[in-house]
């Protein structure tokens, strides 16, 4: 190599050592100083004190975060019916009951100091404090002028008609005694077509520095109706010899029993299969008197007839003392063999042993003829 060419190289190398060094020296120096010493400009200082009041001026649809002084009056309201919140995390709220297919209004109203940048409705959650595990969520997103930019919703399902969700936005009064209109009222107007798992439901609001508020409306609503969606059918091996797959239908949302064309009812456990459920067979009833006993009233006779029998004579007081029906007492060996019954076989024994003789007799004789 040239010395004009590693004069070259090493210009390059202190070049970029020179680039790299002070802004690494100048970040671990910045690190290692002392707190006493270390520069501090007014825009971080006030970041530092924007930091600290976060926890109290996020959201609230109720109390004051700093002294919990109510803040809201009504910071929920469904179908027009308001509610006060009493509590900022979870409040008692008795359980509303609402129908499918029908149009209902929820409106949310919230005071948010750093301004309101999304207002959430959740729907069927399963537990107070399992907020992310929702089955319905409908998110009104704002803009930096307070007006409406977009309209989300959340599902897995058709839970509501997604295409048809009406919001609006006003700005209201947080009491009714305030002069000024602080606080942010958001409504939606939404059609529910099938029902929820789980009641618990939840409000919360987002503001523009990212801080959020969930309040929890523990009994939340009860969904009623049938479900104006089509239920979810499967093909399944059919229970029957030589028979072809069958579809199976599910006969409600979160049933656990479906059913075919010819009317089978299945029942589906926790693992995913299925299992066919026999109806148990009731005999038809017969007209007329039980005379036969193919007569399906024939065994109602037997117990009438039994009752009168046991209203003419009934003998359980003496049970106790009549002996059993078919009892038999068998004889001792030296019972049954006797002198009179040995010598009756002894005689019997010479009957036969005679008999025995005369019929060789006969035979030799018959032999000698022929």
């Amino acid at each position: 190599m040239k010395n004009s060419e590693i004069i070259f190289v090493f210009v390059i190398l202190m070049v970029i050592s020179f680039s790299i060094v002070p802004t690494s020296f100048a970040w671990h120096s910045a690190i290692n100083l002392p707190k006493s010493i270390t520069p501090v400009s007014s825009e971080s200082s006030n970041s530092n004190k924007l930091d600290s009041e976060g926890p109290l001026t996020r959201p609230t649809f109720g109390l004051d975060h700093e002294n919990n002084i109510k803040k809201v009056d009504y910071g929920f309201k469904l179908n027009g019916k308001k509610f006060s919140l009493s509590d900022n995390f979870h409040t008692p709220f008795v359980e509303q009951s609402i129908n499918i297919g029908e149009k209902n209004v929820f409106e949310a109203t919230v005071f948010s100091e750093k301004g309101l940048h999304v207002q959430e409705f959740l729907f069927g959650i399963p537990n107070v404090g399992d907020a992310h595990l929702a089955e319905l969520g409908i998110e009104v997103w704002f803009n930096n002028n307070g007006d409406i930019e977009e309209i989300r919703a959340i599902q897995e399902t058709d839970v509501i008609d997604a295409e048809n969700i009406l919001a609006t936005h006003e700005k209201v009064k947080c009491r009714s005694n305030n002069a000024e209109k602080e606080c942010d009222s958001t409504s939606i107007s939404v059609t529910f077509l099938e029902p929820l798992k789980d009641n618990i439901m939840a409000i919360k609001a987002i503001d523009y520095k990212n801080r959020y508020q969930i309040t929890y409306l523990n009994e939340g609503i009860d969904l009623s109706g049938k479900s104006l969606n089509p239920m979810q059918s499967v093909i399944i091996p059919s229970p029957a010899r030589n028979e072809d797959p069958i579809k199976i239908t599910q006969t409600e949302k979160y049933g656990v029993l479906w059913t075919t064309e010819d009317g089978r009812i299945f029942e589906r456990n926790t693992f995913g299969s299925f299992r066919q459920i026999i109806d148990s067979f009731e005999r038809f009833h017969d007209s007329g008197e039980p005379r036969t006993r193919n007569h399906s009233e024939f065994g109602k006779l037997i117990k009438y007839e039994e009752y009168r029998g046991y209203n003419i004579f009934n003998a359980t007081s003496l049970e106790s003392e009549l002996p059993e029906t078919f009892a038999y007492s068998f004889p001792e060996e030296n019972q049954r063999i006797n002198d009179e019954v040995k010598e009756k076989m002894l005689e019997q024994e010479k009957m036969a042993q005679k008999i025995i003789e005369d019929t060789n007799v006969q035979q030799r004789f018959s032999n000698i003829n022929s």
